[in-house]
């Protein structure tokens, strides 16, 4: 998805940890049973904990195997996989789709193109069992396009953007939840993309490209009232919702995970974020 939305390892008991990764890897089989190698480049912690927290809301049955993973054969690992890794590993093609399409016309690397047009194939057949996701995120990045050619515009507007492409990836089907789902993913969407600007700052201001934070006035080390905000918001919904699975693995997420890297970027612990 985006990279931001992942644990605190060293907050974590042994059995969180082995819970998390067995879901992640669960994730990484299904893309690749169901959509070929190619796929799981594009695999992140990111829908690992949509898996998590789709699946501590509905408690759907799990299936956990025990497998060999060509990529780390010494030692066994767990698999853990439920309808929601099917709709994780879909969405993640979703992503990965129009983000290679994006990646094109912004580089014009011809790898990128050749990217998008592997997804693509794996991107229509998703499109027909959840068009109004496919529809979110197509029309959401159009839209980004064209707020971020005009320096102009508020930058509101592309950060409420963001939320709105988020808010209907986390609303897997309209039920009694769907509203707290779409209010959780639409604030975690705006967190996400002005976290992506404060870590990009440097890098876009050298190379001109769009950042809201130019138009706010703010460096990065002033950022940490803007994103709480709507993160904030996103977990007083997340404290509304009946968790139990897994409660203390998502909170660990939300409440220290999605700052690792802001915090590792202001102690000068990272280059320029890609």
């Amino acid at each position: 998805m985006f990279g931001y939305i992942e644990c605190n390892r060293s907050k974590l008991s042994k059995e969180e940890l082995e819970r998390y990764q067995s879901v992640y890897c669960g994730l990484c089989r299904n893309l690749k049973e169901r959509y070929g190698g190619m796929e799981r480049l594009s695999l992140s912690y990111d829908m690992t904990f949509a898996v998590l927290f789709l699946s501590s809301l509905y408690e759907p049955e799990e299936k956990v195997e025990k497998f060999r993973c060509s990529i780390h054969p010494l030692k066994t690992r767990t698999s853990v996989e439920n309808k929601f890794t099917e709709y994780a590993a879909d969405m993640t093609v979703v992503l990965a789709y129009f983000k290679a399409l994006d990646d094109w016309k912004d580089e014009k690397k011809p790898g990128k193109r050749w990217y998008a047009g592997i997804l693509s194939k794996a991107y229509q057949e998703v499109e027909k069992a959840y068009p109004r996701q496919c529809q979110a995120v197509s029309s959401s990045i159009r839209e980004l396009e064209l707020i971020e050619k005009d320096r102009d515009s508020n930058p509101d507007q592309a950060i409420n953007c963001s939320g709105r492409m988020l808010s209907e990836l986390f609303v897997w089907k309209e039920d009694f939840w769907s509203n707290s789902l779409r209010t959780f993913g639409y604030e975690l969407g705006r967190f996400i993309y002005l976290m992506d600007a404060t870590l990009d700052y440097k890098k876009d201001f050298r190379k001109r490209n769009y950042n809201p934070l130019f138009k706010m006035g703010k460096q990065p080390e002033e950022m940490e009232a803007s994103l709480s905000l709507p993160l904030g918001n996103a977990m007083e919904v997340f404290e509304r919702l009946p968790l139990v699975q897994d409660a203390h693995l998502l909170r660990n997420i939300l409440y220290g995970g999605v700052w690792q890297q802001y915090y590792a970027k202001l102690r000068g612990k990272e280059t320029d974020h890609d």
